[in-house]
């Protein structure tokens, strides 16, 4: 193989990578850059991708103007909003091996484990025989969204009018702090205070779909795609991952209205299958937010046991995300609690629980695998359904 032939594949493999990551539009536009660059300039795209991967950087050059033979079919796609940390045009330099090792990355490893988990059921060799689910449980805001994502929730000033909009994706953080002494946004929250459905108005009506059309539009991908977005794209991307696709999210909004957000995203080329909108939950405003989530879980795990399999299909598999501890921390102890008292309840199921908190700084990002008598071990990425 020449030199030349090496790096048209590791092109190649940079734009199915960025495709999977970004998505279509987000890689071509990203591409489309490098290989407009008219003499070489630092390879700006290599820390994202190595962000939300995990890996370090190929150890290889590249010219940036023979890259576009390699890149004509994802160049094809229109642009879109892409980050402005990746939007420069760019050229991978040689990397000396010894300073090619990998830093700990327990984000990116943990959006890997997300994707890596979310394989298709086995499916049933003939239509007498029963295959394998594989079922994706997910929160949106902070977790399949980011910090960037435009939906706000008020806090009110104690004795007033006043407003302060925190971001859906750190709302998690700041809740527990609101009428405490606590600096915010250049302000102390223990002026402030939550309103009921004032505070969370924008968690109704068509808010969602116009949101997300906002944020695809005019915002970078590193502001509104959350930790679990590859991971809801790949459930999305699949028909028998769609149809076991769920959404359990604090917001208010109809299902119907919910599923508008996600048709969006199918009609702008980032998912090709829809989730039933039977599966989508707006679980917010019952003031326990976690302990529904847990009982929904439960319910989605029930109906999975009760499902047949084939005499070789394996199990059954359930994974569930969310971004903020609580929630995650509540369906962990509910979960591992029926286990406790009834260890034969799943044993056709596995359940994989992922925390993806990127915006709390106090905790890691956590995968684990609920075992039959209530105990847990860490996930491992490759490891059998």
């Amino acid at each position: 193989m020449t030199v030349f032939d090496a790096r048209r594949r590791l092109a190649a493999a940079a734009a199915a990578a960025l495709a999977l990551l970004l998505g279509a539009p987000a890689s071509a536009q990203i591409l489309t850059r490098i290989t407009a660059a008219p003499a070489p300039v630092p390879m700006a795209f290599v820390p994202a991708l190595s962000a939300f991967t995990g890996l370090s950087a190929p150890a290889l050059s590249i010219s940036a103007l023979t890259l576009a033979p390699a890149l004509a079919p994802a160049l094809a796609a229109p642009a879109a909003p892409i980050p402005s940390a990746v939007a420069a045009a760019a050229l991978l330099r040689p990397i000396p091996a010894a300073a090619a090792s990998e830093r700990p990355n327990p984000l990116g490893q943990l959006r890997r484990a997300l994707v890596d988990w979310l394989k298709p059921g086995v499916a049933a060799p003939d239509d007498s025989a029963a295959g394998a689910i594989s079922a994706y449980v997910l929160d949106l805001d902070g977790n399949a969204f980011g910090p960037g994502f435009p939906t706000k929730i008020i806090l009110f000033r104690k004795g007033g009018n006043g407003e302060l909009a925190v971001p859906t994706a750190q709302f998690a953080l700041v809740e527990k702090n609101i009428g405490k002494d606590f600096a915010y946004g250049g302000v102390n929250l223990k002026d402030f205070e939550l309103r009921g459905d004032k505070s969370f108005r924008e968690f109704f009506g068509p808010k969602f779909a116009a949101d997300l059309r906002y944020a695809v539009e005019n915002l970078p991908a590193s502001e509104w795609q959350g930790p679990s977005w590859g991971a809801m794209v790949r459930a999305l991307s699949d028909p028998r991952l769609a149809a076991q696709t769920y959404v359990l999210t604090a917001r208010q909004h109809t299902s119907e209205q919910l599923l508008d957000g996600f048709r969006y995203l199918q009609r702008a080329g980032y998912i090709r299958y829809l989730p039933k909108v039977e599966n989508l939950h707006g679980v917010g405003g019952t003031h326990r937010t976690a302990e529904r989530k847990a009982e929904l879980m439960t319910e989605f795990i029930d109906s999975l046991q009760a499902a047949p399999l084939g005499e070789d299909a394996g199990v059954h598999a359930i994974g569930f995300s969310d971004d903020t501890w609580a929630n995650y921390e509540k369906m962990l102890d509910a979960l591992t609690g029926v286990l406790r008292r009834e260890p034969g309840r799943w044993s056709k199921v596995k359940i994989v629980l992922f925390f993806t908190g990127a915006n709390d700084s106090s905790r890691s990002p956590v995968a684990v695998v609920l075992n039959a008598g209530g105990t847990t071990r860490p996930y491992v990425p490759g490891e059998p359904r």
